[in-house]
């Protein structure tokens, strides 16, 4: 009997992998957890793009295994409302668990769509967001999607620096996605292999995963994930 693999977006798959990680030696933490002077340390990052569905597992299973991940959340999602009253219970377990609440901003193609100054709209959003936490929001990154390709809208930090909306870190500033080596799932792809492919070849990561499509038994279970291919980084 042939023996199955286990899939590589199961939950199985992400606790096997986070398990292997630590096992190296190697730190696992939110961006607001980082500590620079561990040399084997890796950056957790989760995108919710389109989806809360999983986002409780994952967090659990990263609680078991005594790490922390930076969960960064839209407030102009279509797919979910932030400010429901489900959407909010969930990021509150998250925060409960001690994972980070960040922003996954869309100055540029909200702004570009509804007129608004790019750096004012990531500035409102900021603020919804510490409203509901009552707390300063440290980490952010820019989300992409269609629209940006279709008008030609640039990337956020081309033009704004980040860091002058009071943000403490940005993901893909070149400390942590150059100077570190980063990975990501984009498109349910790992374009050059998932975290286990790498370790020991590198001593410090930036990884994200967008649990949209991390699944229990079977994607097509979870319900909705819709994810337009190929339409973000």
């Amino acid at each position: 009997m042939q023996m199955q693999m286990t899939n590589p977006f199961s939950y199985a798959y992400l606790k096997e992998m986070l398990e292997r990680t630590i096992a190296s030696g190697y730190r696992i933490s939110s961006f607001k957890d980082f500590d620079p002077t561990k040399e084997k340390t890796v950056i957790l990052r989760h995108d919710v793009d389109y989806t809360l569905d999983g986002l409780l597992v994952a967090a659990a299973i990263e609680r078991e295994l005594g790490c922390t991940a930076s969960y960064l959340f839209r407030v102009h999602a279509d797919e979910y409302n932030l400010l429901s009253c489900v959407s909010w219970n969930v990021v509150q377990q998250i925060r409960d668990m001690g994972h980070e609440i960040g922003l996954h901003f869309e100055g540029m193609n909200a702004g570009r769509a509804l007129e608004i100054d790019p750096q004012e709209l990531v500035l409102k959003e900021k603020r919804v967001l510490e409203t509901m936490l009552g707390e300063p929001v440290l980490t952010a990154a820019e989300h992409r999607e269609l629209s940006g390709s279709i008008h030609g809208t640039p990337l956020f930090d081309s033009i704004y620096d980040p860091y002058e909306l009071g943000f403490k870190f940005y993901a893909m500033d070149p400390r942590f996605c150059r100077d570190m080596k980063y990975l990501s799932d984009s498109n349910a792809n790992w374009r050059e292999g998932d975290l286990l492919q790498h370790l020991l070849k590198h001593q410090r990561f930036q990884v994200l995963i967008h649990l949209d499509w991390w699944f229990e038994k079977d994607l097509l279970l979870k319900g909705p994930y819709y994810h337009p291919r190929g339409t973000h980084v």
